[in-house]
């Protein structure tokens, strides 16, 4: 019987390491474009690679660009949500001190896809992410053009995070929610001083529903946040077409 190389040994130790550290998940094939599904054309493809590089150079932020047929692939009870975050966290997406990393996953047989966002990034980004999707990806999707939806979707990844957000471009609705919130409980106490006890109770009410609506609001942006480098703790937008 022929003696295998001690080489063949230490290599089929490491591959059994790697596989195992990306167990129920896709391994990296490149830093920044890893395509399972064929879905982008070549030149997108190296046009995205090229951008990301250049994002990374010029701001610190790691961005990847995965593409796969289905999330069941991997993982049979996983939503896009509970994947991507698991991937992100998997490949460790992001520089530990700043956990900055981005992660655009398109599912294209599940046809969904997830932008998600490292821990580092305020809770406004999760409305900057969704308004992408929305703006960039979704309508070229749904014209069959895969590719070009990705590679508009990745400039906008790219410009809304060098670009300094405004709190109250995505929170606008939020205050007007909170202004009316206080014009009822004012004026249900009006009602009530003038001996108007049931439109008093009426405008309380409003008050109430719209704080509940409020609540919903601020709640649906949240993102958790946590210990841990590289990483994120689900904050980020989903979409389907």
């Amino acid at each position: 019987m022929r003696r295998k190389s001690p080489f063949f040994s230490v290599a089929l130790v490491l591959a059994c390491f790697v596989t195992a550290g990306f167990a129920g998940y896709p391994a990296p094939v490149d830093d920044y474009v890893n395509d399972y599904a064929s879905m982008l054309n070549e030149a997108d493809r190296n046009t995205i690679r090229e951008m990301l590089s250049g994002f990374e150079k010029k701001t610190g932020v790691e961005m990847a660009v995965v593409a796969i047929s289905s999330v069941k692939d991997y993982q049979a009870d996983a939503d896009i949500e509970k994947f991507s975050t698991g991937l992100f966290n998997a490949w460790g997406i992001g520089h530990k001190e700043k956990n900055n990393g981005v992660l655009m996953l398109v599912a294209v047989n599940d046809r969904k896809l997830r932008i998600e966002l490292g821990a580092g990034y305020d809770d406004v980004y999760n409305a900057v992410m969704a308004k992408v999707i929305e703006r960039d990806i979704i309508p070229h999707f749904k014209r069959g053009d895969m590719s070009r939806g990705v590679y508009e979707g990745t400039r906008g990844v790219i410009s809304s995070i060098t670009r300094e957000v405004s709190f109250f471009e995505f929170y606008w609705l939020h205050i007007i929610v909170s202004v009316l919130i206080v014009v009822c409980v004012l004026a249900g106490l009006n009602m009530i001083k003038n001996g108007k006890k049931g439109w008093g109770f009426v405008f309380f009410a409003a008050a109430g529903l719209l704080l509940i609506f409020l609540l919903k609001l601020l709640a649906s942006g949240k993102s958790r946040r946590g210990f841990g480098g590289g990483g994120s703790f689900g904050g980020g937008a989903s979409g389907r077409w």
